[in-house]
């Protein structure tokens, strides 16, 4: 990258400004977001004003940034993407340069000078154009604005975290402002209403799904003994970015060996063994939207005894959950079936004395929502048609169990992204992605036959490169 030694030119106005474009053609529509607002505001009380900003930039080290991506329920709001935006809701309105406004986004405003450096953008003139708010003007006047409303309750919708830059000046503004007013939460209120995903928000979801399901496959497939975790890992995120996802939607999961009973182990340093099981639990981000899948699979392609009892166990739990996720169920139904088939496959196999005891190994919930987040907001009561949540049960046996130690090491979680309806659950995921035993044999043994190498070529290019370097390693260890 460009180091900041030239930084002296960042407010040089060059002669001709960048053309701001939009490059994607399937982003949800802005009437829809109008639809989201108009909502909450007919849910908001009189005499009351709402606050949304998004998110703060992180800094990653020095001089460098981690990826801006706006907070979900300001971008759930308004589609705006821009880092140092806010929205204002009133549902009596503020006057905005003469006008009434009961919704108000705020902007940067365009500098070539700095978009030079850091990107095209849209400004309030093209952010009024596009997103079709009441009123956007720029984010230097947000102090100016919100001393005009006379509100007398306020909600800041979730607060953020690590606040910085100009969001902390909007949040500290506005907790100023609202010092003596009643606080009135209203994240609950947009919480459910977020839950309930319209039409284009599934449309999106899928996308996010069918990249996650040709990464997942394209894993399987190209996995063998020798590799890192981190070919695996690469491997799937390349193909979550050739199917458009623009960033993962969680750190991705690749977890072999003791690395496959750590819930959430992102490290992805270790050799791969052969006898390894993997838990491979990845998810593609489609404009935003989440999916939510793991697979767990012999290293070498063929289940030794063991990994096929667990994962069997683990199987019918989920397809059990999965069953009983319907609507108007209550939304535990799913973890009570999982557990109850968990905990006796458990006692039967030997590995526990009693099925309260399975906690041990199954120590996580089996269900979440999922949207733009991949732990997306919810009420937890009754499911309702067109939610998106996981089913994902699994067994986790780690080194030094209290079992015989032929089930160490063996960690299994299955997980798919599932559609609550009016009638059967969806399964979004495992409709496409094989799950059974047989199924997942015969997609590993079809290395390097199928029509989509890709994979097997970046592992072949990769690895010589990698195992050279680790040679050196090892013979300046000594």
């Amino acid at each position: 990258m460009v180091t900041a030694i030239v930084s002296l030119m960042l407010f040089a106005e060059p002669q001709d400004g960048f053309k701001y474009e939009v490059y994607e053609a399937d982003k949800i529509v802005a009437a829809t977001y109008t639809q989201r607002r108009q909502s909450l505001l007919g849910k908001m009380q009189s005499g009351s004003l709402a606050l949304v900003v998004t998110n703060p930039l992180h800094q990653r080290s020095n001089d460098t940034d981690f990826k801006f991506r706006p907070n979900s329920y300001f971008w759930y709001l308004t589609g705006c993407e821009e880092q140092n935006s806010a929205l204002i809701l009133a549902p009596d309105g503020i006057t905005v340069d003469g006008r009434f406004c009961r919704e108000i986004l705020f902007v940067s405003d365009k500098n070539p000078g700095s978009e030079t450096w850091t990107g095209v953008l849209m400004g309030p003139t093209i952010a009024k154009e596009l997103l079709k708010v009441d009123a956007v003007v720029s984010n230097k006047r947000f102090a100016e604005i919100l001393s005009s409303s006379r509100a007398n309750s306020f909600s800041l919708i979730e607060r953020p975290n690590g606040l910085s830059g100009r969001v902390k000046s909007f949040v500290e503004t506005f907790d100023k402002w609202a010092e003596g007013k009643t606080n009135v939460n209203l994240t609950k209120t947009l919480n459910i209403q977020r839950s309930i995903k319209s039409p284009e928000e599934i449309a999106l979801t899928r996308k996010s799904i069918n990249a996650t399901v040709a990464a997942h496959e394209e894993a399987l497939r190209s996995c063998e003994p020798g590799m890192r975790e981190y070919e695996i890992q690469a491997l799937v995120e390349y193909i979550f970015a050739r199917n458009g996802c623009e960033a993962v939607a969680y750190g991705s999961i690749v977890g072999s060996g003791m690395n496959s009973c750590i819930l959430h182990y992102v490290d992805a340093r270790k050799k791969i063994k052969n006898g390894d099981f993997i838990c491979m639990d990845v998810g593609g981000e489609y404009h935003g939207y989440a999916s939510d899948v793991t697979r767990s699979y012999p290293a070498n392609g063929k289940f030794t005894p063991e990994q096929k009892a667990i994962y069997e166990l683990v199987l019918q739990a989920q397809q059990a959950g999965v069953q009983a996720s319907v609507g108007g169920a209550p939304f535990g139904s799913a973890d009570v079936v999982a557990r109850k088939i968990v905990g006796d496959g458990l006692v039967r196999l030997g590995i526990i004395d009693k099925p309260a005891d399975a906690r041990k190994y199954f120590m996580h919930g089996t269900s979440h929502y999922v949207g733009l987040d991949v732990h997306d907001p919810g009420d937890y009561g009754k499911l309702l048609p067109n939610q998106i949540i996981t089913v994902e049960p699994g067994i986790y046996i780690k080194e030094g169990s209290p079992c015989d130690k032929k089930w160490w090491n063996i960690g299994v979680r299955i997980e798919d992204t599932i559609l609550i309806t009016d009638g059967a659950p969806i399964n979004m995921s495992g409709n496409k992605l094989g799950r059974s035993v047989a199924e997942i044999e015969k997609l590993m043994a079809e290395k390097g036959l199928g029509n989509r190498l890709e994979g097997r070529i970046i592992s072949s290019l990769w690895r010589p490169r990698f195992d050279a370097m680790n040679c050196l390693t090892e013979s300046h260890s000594h």
